[in-house]
């Protein structure tokens, strides 16, 4: 089995498979290739949805590769964020600025960056035989929090960021941090058949409702988040009246 990333289109549905066995650790290389390949199928009025899943078989992700050469274990503690960190930052922030909405199918361990990027996703799905943690403190490390408070409840998050322990899709299901728990074999046909539902309504709509759910996100004023959000919904009825 190789190292790839690989594209498959059906319909207005894209799917994103990465193999880098034997743990499918997220190189720099491989951060940045995803980050394009987002982005290229954000561009593509003909994709209305996302699905990101793994082809190493029980492994979603170990997270970051720590052998990678440009990796922060190799710098300094006192040194810069660099380039390694830029390329981890922009493989994240694709997630969140593609303008379709992207379902991640969690298989087996998903540990690390291998839980935070999905955290960053519109939906998680995970088999029953996923498990999920934050072993940073485990190898002397410090990160993720910024990225696993998107879906975590404080206390969940103090929970595993000081201890590493890893944890079952159940119980991130009732934190409310996954959407489903489904069987290991009915993973990939539950995320195909989210990502066939959205993309079957009105692409200009889904479109508007991902951007306005990011926007909305990062508004901590509820009257005001409704506000916009009734604007936006407005402006886009208008803009359909007039087309």
């Amino acid at each position: 089995m190789h190292e790839t990333l690989s594209i498959e289109r059906e319909g207005r549905v894209a799917t994103l498979t990465v193999t880098r066995p034997p743990v499918n650790a997220l190189g720099l290389d491989m951060l940045e290739s995803m980050a394009e390949e987002l982005h290229r199928l954000g561009d593509d009025p003909e994709i209305s949805a996302i699905v990101w899943r793994s082809g190493v078989p029980g492994i979603f992700s170990g997270g970051f590769d720590l052998n990678d050469p440009r990796s922060a274990s190799s710098t300094p503690i006192h040194t810069p964020p660099g380039d390694h960190l830029v390329r981890v930052r922009n493989a994240q922030t694709a997630l969140l600025d593609v303008p379709v909405p992207i379902i991640v199918a969690v298989n087996g361990a998903a540990v690390g960056l291998g839980m935070l990027m999905p955290a960053l996703c519109d939906i998680v799905i995970a088999g029953r035989s996923a498990r999920f943690g934050l072993p940073e403190i485990q190898i002397n490390s410090i990160g993720g929090a910024g990225h696993a408070r998107r879906i975590l409840p404080e206390p969940v998050l103090r929970y595993l960021m000081l201890t590493g322990r890893r944890v079952t899709p159940e119980y991130l299901q009732q934190c409310g941090a996954i959407a489903l728990v489904v069987e290991d074999d009915q993973l990939d046909a539950e995320a195909q058949a989210i990502a066939s539902e959205i993309a079957s309504y009105d692409p200009v709509v889904v479109r508007n409702s991902k951007i306005s759910l990011e926007a909305l996100r990062k508004i901590d004023d509820v009257a005001l988040a409704y506000s916009l959000e009734h604007k936006w919904g407005a402006a886009l009825r208008w803009s359909r009246q007039q087309g």
